[in-house]
């Protein structure tokens, strides 16, 4: 497949989760600190965690937003820098009713840290005592518009998509200028899914060699994992990709965690594989397996 098309095999997104740092930088207790250690002005900085320390349902949210983020990037591709990542339309299924599941949770979990949100407040007062201020605590109104989860999509720029009264070499120029950045970003897209494949056979090659090295089974279901995603992941049709996928999860994701473990001949076994795999692909790809 031609990486120019890929227009038509996938669409942007673009993911934005807003929080409220519950930190507030205090000037005069900086100003303070600093002088009484005559040190410079910008020496340090002060700023107070404006919550309790057990503030559960803050700390609730705030990992939630995170395992959100870090799951959308799991499900879609680098693209560009400015945020936008690619998502192909293969994953676009999974990846919308996965979105909604997180905004339904999202939602009640804001919703209880609202409803907390006054009682941790007065737990703080009591914490601060003489750094509290009321003008650093937003109200409860305020403090939920902090919090925002949103996507947005938008299609993959293609050729021939330009409406516009310029001369035709001046729209031959900018068609260029189009494909060349989206054939680019094709192919910075199919490397983050060498990368993903070969990062985590590097990680079973890693904890296997060493047999008293202790590992979870997340070694080997987050190769599954990621076996999986790049089914639909494949955005260009690699054909080596889909093959390499295809034999890892054959020859390193079969066995249980507990067999690896307990028996060192299959779990020295497949060790061996995964450094197999490893070496075909910086032969084929360079040395950490990507594309170049």
């Amino acid at each position: 497949m031609n990486p120019t098309q890929i227009h038509s095999r996938a669409l942007l997104v673009w993911l934005t989760i807003s929080t409220w740092t519950a930190r507030r930088y205090d000037k005069a207790v900086t100003r303070k600190v600093n002088n009484d250690y005559a040190a410079s002005t910008d020496a340090g900085r002060y700023n107070k965690f404006l919550l309790p320390g057990d503030a559960q349902a803050y700390k609730t949210l705030i990992a939630l937003a995170g395992s959100i983020r870090a799951e959308h990037y799991t499900k879609t591709l680098a693209w560009s820098d400015e945020g936008w990542r690619l998502l192909p339309t293969a994953n676009y299924m999974e990846y919308t009713t996965w979105f909604r599941q997180q905004q339904s949770a999202y939602k009640s979990a804001l919703d209880q840290f609202v409803a907390d949100y006054p009682t941790m407040r007065a737990e703080a007062q009591i914490k601060l005592r003489g750094l509290y201020r009321d003008e650093d605590y937003p109200g409860v109104m305020d403090v939920r518009e902090r919090f925002a989860l949103d996507v947005q999509y938008s299609p993959v720029p293609a050729i021939g998509d330009f409406r516009v009264d310029l001369a035709r070499d001046q729209i031959d120029a900018i068609e260029q200028s189009v494909n060349d950045r989206v054939e680019y970003a094709a192919q910075l897209a199919i490397k983050d899914a060498w990368d993903r494949l070969y990062q985590s056979v590097a990680r079973i090659s890693e904890r296997l060699s060493d047999p008293e090295a202790i590992f979870r089974d997340s070694l080997i279901g987050n190769a599954r994992e990621v076996c999986d995603a790049l089914k639909r992941l494949n955005v260009t049709d690699d054909p080596a990709l889909e093959e390499m996928r295809q034999h890892v999860e054959r020859e390193l994701t079969a066995h249980d965690p507990a067999v690896l473990r307990d028996t060192p001949r299959v779990r020295r076994a497949v060790a061996e594989k995964a450094d197999a795999i490893l070496s075909t692909m910086r032969d084929l790809y360079g040395s950490n397996g990507a594309a170049a």
